[in-house]
C-alpha cells in the first residue's frame, strides 16, 4: 500500500515504491488534480494535504516533498505554515521522514522563490553527518543532491560566495558535496556546446565561474574535490577562456595530485592548450603523469602513455 513495515531495502529506494504502490500514486494523482484545479488552493485540497502530511512511510513522504513546488506556489503562506510539519527536521524521532521528505525535495527542479523561503532547511541539511543518514537506498546520494541544487542556485539563481549559506556549505568537510558541486557546474554549463546567447538566457556569469574557480584554488584544502573541475574543459569549442582555462588547471591538478574525474575535455583540448600557453601545458601534462617527486604517477591513468593528443602536444 505500503505499510511502513513493509518497506525493506530489497523494495528499492522511496521513489520506486511510491510509484508502484497505492497511496503513492494516489498521491500523484492528487497532484495532478491540484495542478489542473485552477491557481489557488481551494479549502477540501488544504484539508486533504494536512491529512496526508498524517503518514509516515518513507514513500509517501518522499512525493510529498518532491512535489511541494505544485502546493507551495498555489498558497504560499499556507504551505510555508505547514514547513514545520511537512518537513519535521527538528523532531529526532522523525528523522527518518524528514531524510525521505527532504530527499523527494531535492530530486525536483530548483525553484528561485522556493529556495528562498527554504534557506533554513538547506543550513540545517549542510550541518548533517552523512554517517546519520537512514542506512537504505537513495534515488541519489543526499549529498549529491544538496549540492546540485547549491550548485544550481549559484550558477542561475545569484547565490554569491560571500552569502551565509555558500560559505557553511564549503566550511564543513564534505568531498562528495564538494566535489559533486563543481562537477554539476561543469556538466550544465560547461561541456555542453552552448553558444553565448545560452549563458545569457540562463543568467550564467563565466566571469563568476572564472571567480569561483580562483577562490577553490585559494581557500579548497581536500585534493580530491579538485577532480571535479574535470568536466570545466569542454573538448570541442571554447566557453571559458582558453589561456584562462589552461593556467587554472595547471594549478587544479597539481592540487588533485593529477586526478580529475573526467580527462576526455582536457585531453581534446590539450593541442589548443600548447598552443595558447605551452609552459602551462606542460605543467599539465607533467602532473598527469608524474607527481611532485618525478616520479610515475600512481594515480594516472594507464592509457595516458598512448595518447597522440599528449605526445603532439608535447612536440609542440
Amino acid at each position: 500500500s505500503p505499510s511502513k513495515e513493509d518497506e525493506k531495502p530489497e523494495y528499492g529506494e522511496p521513489y520506486h515504491v511510491a510509484i508502484n504502490s497505492v497511496r503513492g500514486r494516489a498521491y500523484e494523482a492528487f497532484v495532478v488534480f491540484t495542478e489542473n484545479d485552477g491557481k489557488t488552493l481551494t479549502d477540501d485540497t488544504k484539508m486533504i494535504y494536512k491529512e496526508v502530511l498524517k503518514d509516515n512511510t518513507f514513500a509517501v513522504r518522499f512525493v510529498i516533498g518532491r512535489y511541494l513546488p505544485s502546493f507551495y506556489f498555489r498558497d504560499k503562506e499556507f504551505i510555508t505554515h505547514l514547513f514545520p510539519e511537512i518537513f519535521q527536521n527538528d523532531n529526532p524521532d522523525k528523522k527518518d521522514i524528514y531524510l525521505a521528505t527532504w530527499e523527494g525535495y531535492l530530486s525536483n527542479t530548483l525553484y528561485d522563490k522556493l529556495f528562498v523561503a527554504l534557506k533554513d532547511y538547506y543550513t540545517y541539511a549542510i550541518t548533517l553527518d552523512s554517517k546519520d543518514y537512514t542506512q537504505r537506498k537513495y534515488l541519489k546520494g543526499l549529498d549529491e543532491s544538496l549540492a546540485i541544487h547549491l550548485a544550481l542556485a549559484f550558477a542561475h539563481l545569484g547565490l554569491k560566495i560571500d552569502d551565509p549559506l555558500f560559505k557553511k556549505f564549503w566550511e564543513i568537510p564534505n568531498t562528495t558535496r564538494h566535489q559533486e558541486f563543481i562537477s554539476f557546474i561543469g556538466r550544465s554549463c560547461l561541456i555542453q556546446d552552448h553558444e553565448d546567447e545560452w549563458f545569457k538566457e540562463n543568467k550564467v556569469s563565466k566571469e563568476k565561474l572564472i571567480k569561483f574557480w580562483d577562490w577553490v584554488l585559494e581557500n579548497v584544502l581536500e585534493p580530491e574535490t579538485f577532480a571535479g573541475f574535470g568536466y570545466w574543459v569542454n573538448p570541442n569549442k571554447e566557453i571559458l577562456d582558453d589561456r584562462v582555462v589552461a593556467e587554472k588547471m595547471a594549478e587544479t591538478l597539481k592540487k588533485s595530485r593529477g586526478v580529475i574525474d573526467w580527462d576526455y575535455g582536457l585531453i581534446r583540448r590539450l593541442l589548443i592548450f600548447a598552443e595558447k600557453d605551452g609552459e602551462k601545458t606542460l605543467e599539465i601534462i607533467s602532473s598527469c603523469l608524474l607527481d611532485s617527486g618525478g616520479n610515475v604517477n600512481q594515480n594516472r591513468h594507464a592509457f595516458y602513455f598512448d595518447r597522440h593528443e599528449i605526445k603532439e602536444a608535447l612536440k609542440l
